[in-house]
């Protein structure tokens, strides 16, 4: 019995391994098929970090949280003085236990991009994540 205790770990971790997708070096999951499941809670967006092709990107989430939430794309930038943020696409609102989907498909090129929630201030309090393009 000792011996099927110390195999249980390694069979969930196993069978959660298609879950989670395939991660790059810089620790990003790469969605294959250009469709982003992510999951919505208090001030996180996970994975925090996706990569993807370039074209048509569809975003599904799912709010696990007890407020409202949604995921908008919007450019990125290093710099500080940077103000204008532009805003590719975003889903609709979500309420706790909906899932989501943007409305107009969202096209992007190659580049990096912010993944923020826009309600109140939840990107402030750390509801964000990088999206990743890569050409095709």
């Amino acid at each position: 019995m000792p011996r099927a205790r110390a195999a249980f770990p390694l069979l969930v971790a196993l069978a959660l391994a298609p879950l989670a997708g395939c991660g790059d070096d810089d620790g990003a999951v790469r969605d294959r098929d250009n469709t982003l499941q992510l999951r919505l809670e208090e001030y996180r967006i996970a994975p925090q970090e996706l990569r993807v092709r370039a074209g048509r990107v569809h975003i599904v989430a799912r709010n696990r949280g007890r407020l409202t939430h949604n995921v908008a794309v919007e450019s990125f930038s290093d710099s500080p003085e940077t103000d204008e943020v532009v805003e590719f696409g975003r889903t609709t609102t979500a309420h706790a236990g909906e899932t989501v989907s943007e409305e107009v498909p969202i096209r992007l090129k190659p580049g990096k991009y912010r993944l923020v929630c826009t309600i109140a201030n939840h990107d402030n309090l750390g509801q964000y994540g990088t999206l990743f393009v890569s050409g095709r």
